[in-house]
């Protein structure tokens, strides 16, 4: 089992959510993809992996799941899901612990060419966006900033 996979697993133990087969195979399934996840996508990759049929708001479900847990950034300006930067990179067990406030605050870049992902934490730009809008009076139900653009590897 990828050690990564076994952290996120051991984590959801430890807050006592229950990880059923269908989520394991939907982490599974998520872990492989790279750029945008869209839930259908990872619903016919299920519909394969299974012998029987698979409705469609079995892979929402557990793709929500997931991103309650911070594996996933459900993001409506692309229609999908992100792979969060900490399931990108086998960081340890800090990822989930003393960095979690920083794990649900990011700058996501989606490249219109290829769909590559790239998520930028960006504290100290975060704090400061938190503080104007506190100051405004306005409260963040979202904490992530979807900019889309051409990425280095597709730029000409």
């Amino acid at each position: 089992m990828n050690a990564f996979k076994q952290k996120i697993l051991e984590q959801a133990a430890r807050d006592g959510v229950q990880v059923t087969a269908l989520r394991e195979q939907v982490l599974d399934i998520i872990l492989q993809q790279t750029g945008v996840i869209k839930a259908y996508t990872v619903l016919s990759l299920m519909q394969q992996q299974s012998s029987g049929a698979v409705a469609p708001p079995t892979a929402y479900r557990a793709l929500d799941f997931w991103a309650e847990q911070g594996v996933l950034h459900k993001v409506a300006a692309v229609n999908g899901y992100v792979l969060c930067s900490h399931a990108q990179h086998e960081c340890g067990d800090h990822c989930y612990d003393e960095e979690a406030e920083a794990h649900h605050s990011a700058f996501i870049l989606v490249c219109t060419e290829c769909g590559a992902v790239d998520e930028q934490t960006l504290s100290r730009e975060w704090a400061a966006l938190r503080a104007g809008v506190a100051d405004s009076g306005f409260t963040l139900k979202e904490e992530h900033v979807v900019l889309t653009g051409i990425c280095k590897k597709c730029h000409p």
